[in-house]
């Protein structure tokens, strides 16, 4: 009778809390009334649930059944609960939305081994939680009025099948996939300022594309007809740029970190983080300016868009320029 599995997934717990719901943050109280203080649901719309792990990551599955499930012996310390939800969000940021449909659920929390979770101290505990529809959470106490009778009369609604739950889980998918498309157009429309191009790299190139199109739209052209090797070789020009006004190019990291730009290699974060002074609190000195471009050059090194990081070096350095045009024709000569 599994419906979906709606999460299995490493999850971040923190203080040996795991909340799910509408709150993001720990309610008071979420136990309050119940008999088990391992899952507490006492605050509508919200569970949450302790872990052994203080804080760290948990291999978390969550299921949706059609009807109770049978339990599993591995399973050494569970409890149930009867959840209401309107709109469940997710557990934490990585792991994304959890598409439980709106009603009432039995939800049963399961811990493998929360002893060892406390003792080790280090990622590896499991955690199961399952909901499937709660049947007879109402009661009829007492009725003397046929108006009441007469919506009394039909009698209970079956629950949920388990393909009208499906069918619920998919309705939910598809209006968060509708919303987040509209979310998209309109940050697309917003940092395009209404011009959104047809294009679909210079769509996800992102911001510093869209700047560096209003300064000269020809360049971001060809950025984006060049390849990712000839990309990668203005990126890493404008990043020197942006080191050499922070005074970092005599630095023994500069010229390898460079050359590893170029070749789409990996940087030695730590060897860079390490020379650098502490950030400061005023944003107008050279340790401040050195922060900055360091993180101009690690964003770079991720390359996971290499026409978005070629325009975010450029315009980094443009930003570091008097006048924008000995940057922009640099980059220009590069594309020749």
């Amino acid at each position: 009778m599994l419906v979906e599995v709606l999460l299995d997934a490493p999850v971040h717990v923190h203080h040996g809390f795991l909340p799910l719901g509408e709150s993001e943050f720990v309610p008071e109280g979420a136990a309050r009334g119940q008999v088990n203080g391992l899952c507490g649901a006492a605050v509508p719309g919200v569970l949450l649930m302790h872990t052994g792990l203080h804080t760290g990551e948990v291999q978390v599955r969550i299921e949706l059944y059609a009807a109770e499930p049978p339990l599993g012996d591995e399973w050494r310390d569970v409890v149930e609960v009867l959840y209401t939800t309107t709109a469940l969000g997710g557990l934490d940021s990585s792991a994304g939305t959890i598409d439980l449909p709106p009603g009432v659920y039995r939800a049963r929390y399961c811990a493998a081994d929360m002893r060892r979770d406390r003792d080790v101290e280090e990622p590896g505990g499991r955690y199961l939680l399952q909901f499937w529809p709660a049947t007879g959470v109402d009661r009829i106490v007492r009725q003397s009025s046929e108006y009441a009778a007469y919506w009394h009369r039909e009698g209970p609604e079956p629950a949920l099948t388990r393909d009208e739950l499906a069918g619920r889980v998919a309705d939910l998918r598809r209006c968060r996939a509708e919303r987040q498309a509209e979310e998209t157009e309109e940050e697309l429309a917003e940092t395009w300022e209404g011009d959104v191009p047809d294009d679909p790299r210079l769509r996800e190139a992102g911001w510093y594309a869209a700047s560096l199109w209003r300064l000269d739209p020809a360049l971001v052209e060809a950025l984006a007809e060049a390849g990712d090797r000839q990309r990668r070789a203005v990126t890493a020009w404008a990043v020197e740029r942006v080191l050499d006004d922070a005074q970092l190019m005599t630095q023994p990291w500069a010229g390898p970190s460079l050359a590893a730009l170029r070749e789409g290699a990996p940087l030695d974060t730590g060897k860079i983080r390490g020379t650098l002074p502490p950030m400061p609190m005023e944003e107008h000195d050279l340790a401040a300016a050195q922060n900055l471009a360091a993180d101009v050059l690690l964003n770079a090194s991720v390359g996971l868009n290499t026409l978005g990081d070629a325009c975010e070096a450029v315009m980094e350095a443009v930003y570091r320029s008097p006048t924008p045009e000995p940057v922009l024709s640099g980059a220009r000569r590069l594309l020749d």
